[in-house]
């Protein structure tokens, strides 16, 4: 992918981008207009085209994003391009661009519908993009304004595109995926940046980076790599340090050989379903089938499926109890050795975990608050008291409603 490199102020380095920000360097993409030039599809004529088409659904549209992504050395999917500004007003470029070199030729018959099928692709993108808007503004007054920075400032503009870019690409990832409470799964992520944008003091935009990205690797394993490319070494290295493994890492040798067989034929089950909904749903025609969700593949099972998974899961229960308790500790256990960005964005996470919770049955929030008390408050107090008394708070208005 071609990149390009800036530097922020060197006075204001550490403050804004953090004490491990590589002297305020990073790379972030950059679709330029020669490569665009660059790239050529197979001629394809477009003869017919009904009116109620999905366009990003078509052969034609694949055609001309896999010929965009190979040239830029990236894997956006339609959903993914639809929501990133830069990338959908260069890829929109490039069709432009394969119409006037007659790469993609319209007839004459269809082209008023081509029209239409382009406006509602450029409409639903706009709408896509409308909730972010409302943030934008409020960045440039609570953490630039206060350091006498504006939009006017070159490197403020460029740091902005990259809060967009990880603004849309959290919103991208998490489109189908919805939380326990039936709330689109975004909603929390979002949350988290809005109490570190709003409650916490000192905000800047690695806080919010990273408050947005926390979950996306945790969820989407494979998305690892495209983190580290897009986001550089701070943000990717700060996402992994906030990213819980999967328990199945911390189960002993002992337990491994005693679920063995129940893990491959959950594995082999899971895989069953997935190809099924591959091959089914026309939305996911374009969709690794590595990133459905637990929750979607449990939802698509039939009466056979879902009896066979409530047996294995049964078998499994105790082993990934005790693995998971493992893994609290190693994971909450280093809370004391991230930085202050990562740690301010794990006790929002926290505060936000502790507020959404209506739904929650009474164990788990029980267990939610033991864990806070074991593990954040001594290190909220010490780092962060505005964190420290958000969290109490929390607390408080729950052992009071239990104690009515």
């Amino acid at each position: 992918m071609s990149t390009e490199q800036f530097h922020t102020n060197d006075e204001h380095d550490v403050d804004v981008w953090g004490k491990h920000s590589n002297k305020g360097k990073y790379t972030f993409p950059s679709f330029d207009i020669a490569t665009i030039l660059k790239i050529t599809i197979p001629k394809i004529t477009i003869k017919k085209l009904p009116e109620d088409i999905i366009i990003e659904n078509t052969p034609t549209f694949k055609i001309i994003l896999d010929a965009f992504n190979e040239a830029f050395g990236i894997h956006l999917s339609p959903e993914e391009l639809l929501y990133s500004r830069s990338s959908f007003h260069a890829f929109m470029h490039l069709v432009e661009t394969c119409e006037i070199k007659r790469y993609l030729i319209i007839s004459e018959a269809c082209e008023d519908d081509y029209i239409r099928s382009k406006k509602r692709l450029r409409d639903k993108y706009t709408e896509n993009l409308r909730s972010l808007e409302r943030y934008y503004d409020e960045i440039i007054r609570t953490v630039y304004r206060p350091r006498e920075f504006s939009k006017k400032d070159k490197w403020v503009r460029d740091e902005m595109d990259h809060f967009e870019q990880a603004y849309t690409f959290t919103k991208a990832s998490f489109q189908k995926d919805k939380r326990e409470s039936g709330e689109r799964t975004f909603e929390h992520p979002k949350g988290v940046m809005e109490i570190i944008l709003r409650e916490f003091p000192n905000p800047n935009i690695k806080k919010i980076i990273l408050a947005l990205l926390h979950d996306v690797q945790e969820t989407f394993p494979e998305y690892a790599d495209v983190v580290r490319k897009f986001y550089g070494n701070y943000i990717a290295d700060g996402v992994n340090e906030l990213s819980k493994k999967d328990w199945r890492i911390y189960l002993t040798e002992a337990e491994r050989q005693q679920c063995g067989e129940d893990l491959e034929q959950q594995n082999i089950l899971f895989n069953e379903v997935r190809k099924f909904l591959v091959s089914e749903h026309a939305e996911r025609a374009f969709t690794s089938a590595d990133k459905i969700l637990e929750t979607e593949i449990v939802a698509a099972m039939d009466e056979g499926q879902l009896q066979r998974y409530r047996i294995i899961e049964k078998n499994i229960k105790p082993y990934m109890k005790r693995a998971k308790e493992r893994r609290d500790n190693d994971y909450f256990g280093h809370l004391d050795t991230l930085d202050d960005n990562g740690l301010d964005v794990k006790l929002a996470d926290r505060i936000h975990n502790l507020r959404d919770n209506s739904w929650v049955e009474k164990e788990k929030k029980i267990r939610t608050i033991e864990v806070t008390k074991k593990y954040f408050l001594h290190i909220a107090k010490k780092r962060n008291p505005t964190a420290y008394r958000l969290m109490m708070d929390e607390i408080e208005k729950f052992e009071t409603s239990v104690s009515k």
